[in-house]
């Protein structure tokens, strides 16, 4: 990869969209295609809302975005729902050919704290109610696709990293999230029989349960196996080995938990260029091309061994301000904070050509 990635950077230089520097760490070609992968497997997760010139830059590259849906903003009351800024992105993405798989996530003020799973028999009602809403909108046959290009949704993700206390309050438990995930997947699949219940994604953090452990207590719990379609993982490092770990320990909880056989989407990866803090995920402009390089080829060199049904790097754009809760997420962008693409960009702009051309 030195030679892959030092002509590419001299092209990102001549055409004016990379000024990065860095030390080159790791070597590896292309992979060779043996097969198509599934529609919408290459995604990106951005942490705001892309913008027209973004989606015109992700047309033809990007072929989902992984957006959040947030109770709290749509049903700021009972029954009283806001749907203008979701209308917004959905229908722009649609309009670029890029499909959406949204995770829904938090509780409204009138329910209570934020992170706080809505499990009670108030809350998991309204919970449901929401969902249907949301589907009878968004879903195969939803109002929202009359008279416009035509993307609806089919996967759902169901919450965010419920094996970390920032998003699971008060304590982590795979059995109240079990208990979620089945309300969810009923009401979901009630109202819309294509549609896919993805489970929420779940990160190797520190203040938190392992991904694997997670896995394997969710699995226990019964009747959560057919309560999903996908599983999802967010299996964050900075090499080779260290990704293939996590999804080995992963893969192995699931078999030895019966769904061994599902798909698994890599919902968010990714490693910075730069940032205000310190952290062993941020390697520089060529080390984060590289480890686009060098993590696309290993997961799409294992994704039958591993069943991968796609892949979305976090993030898009680079933000402004550190994260006191994510020390690499400021500069985890494809593009900089200017708009401008990165060496990254240009590396998975190349990967996925080669694998769709």
């Amino acid at each position: 990869m030195r030679a892959a990635i030092a002509v590419l950077a001299a092209a990102a230089i001549a055409a004016g969209v990379w000024s990065g520097a860095g030390s080159v760490r790791a070597a590896t070609s292309a992979p060779a295609r043996s097969d198509a992968l599934p529609k919408g497997f290459f995604g990106v997760v951005p942490q705001a809302p892309p913008t027209e010139a973004d989606l015109s830059l992700m047309e033809g590259t990007v072929e989902t975005l992984r957006l959040p849906i947030y109770w709290s903003e749509c049903e700021p009351a009972p029954g009283q729902y806001e749907f203008g800024a979701v209308d917004a992105e959905i229908g722009a993405a649609a309009a670029h050919g890029i499909g959406v798989m949204p995770f829904v996530y938090g509780r409204p003020a009138w329910l209570g704290v934020q992170n706080r799973p809505p499990l009670g028999d108030r809350a998991i009602a309204a919970w449901k109610r929401f969902l249907r809403v949301l589907v009878e909108r968004y879903g195969s046959d939803g109002s929202f696709w009359i008279g416009r290009a035509r993307r609806p949704i089919r996967r759902w993700q169901i919450w965010n990293e419920p094996n970390f206390s920032l998003f699971w309050g008060p304590r982590i438990s795979p059995r109240g999230y079990a208990k979620l995930l089945a309300a969810s997947a009923g009401t979901i699949r009630a109202a819309d029989p294509k549609a896919k219940i993805v489970l929420a994604g779940i990160a190797p953090v520190g203040a938190g349960m392992k991904t694997w452990v997670f896995m394997r207590k969710l699995l226990r719990v019964p009747g959560a196996r057919a309560d999903f379609d996908f599983a999802a993982i967010h299996p964050y490092s900075t090499t080779v080995p260290e990704l293939d770990y996590q999804l080995v320990k992963i893969r192995h909880a699931m078999a030895v938990g019966g769904a061994g056989r599902k798909p698994l989407i890599v919902s968010e990866v990714g490693v910075a260029s730069q940032g205000e803090y310190g952290s062993a995920f941020v390697l520089g402009a060529t080390g984060q091309a590289e480890f686009v390089q060098i993590a696309y080829s290993r997961l799409l060199k294992m994704r039958r061994a591993w069943r991968i049904a796609g892949v979305d790097w976090f993030t898009w754009r680079d933000e402004a301000h550190g994260d006191p809760h994510c020390s690499f997420c400021q500069g985890a962008g494809l593009l900089d904070l200017g708009g401008r693409p990165k060496l990254s960009w240009v590396v998975l702009r190349r990967l996925v050509a080669h694998w769709r051309s």
